[in-house]
């Protein structure tokens, strides 16, 4: 939101740019919120994908390890696509259009993602992984 809302950026001259505390204020939420958000559904994710395959089935134990290659090559594309076509799009065209790019495509996935949800298997939880240890 920095990008493109102007009263978040702060004010820069020649000595280099001042912030308000507002400003930081929101800049620091912003970064908590990013690193809520990325430590709560990065551990998730594999894992729930995994969820939705049976491990007593040889089809679906096939396709469990088929999704676990997709998954990790969409994964990196991604970040292919987000260190090399949308930094080209943020020095280019500008940091509002490098931003709402990924905000659009977030957007659209709600879709797909909610409307399917019906579909999920749910696994039950199945205690800690300390207790499989000892």
């Amino acid at each position: 939101m920095t990008a493109s809302v102007e009263g978040l950026n702060p004010s820069c001259d020649e000595n280099g740019c001042d912030p308000t505390k507002s400003q930081v204020i929101v800049c620091f939420l912003a970064l908590y919120l990013i690193a809520l958000g990325t430590g709560g559904i990065k551990p998730c994710v594999s894992s729930f994908g995994a969820d939705q395959f049976d491990a007593n089935n040889e089809a679906e134990r096939k396709k469990k390890s088929s999704f676990f290659n997709w998954f990790y090559l969409s994964i990196n594309v991604g970040a292919l696509v987000a260190s090399s076509i949308l930094v080209w799009i943020q020095m280019i065209v500008g940091w509002g259009w490098g931003f709402g790019i990924p905000a659009v495509a977030m957007f659209i996935a709600f879709g797909p993602f909610f409307s399917g949800s019906r579909l999920y298997r749910f696994q039950k939880p199945g205690g800690t992984p300390i207790t499989r240890i000892f």
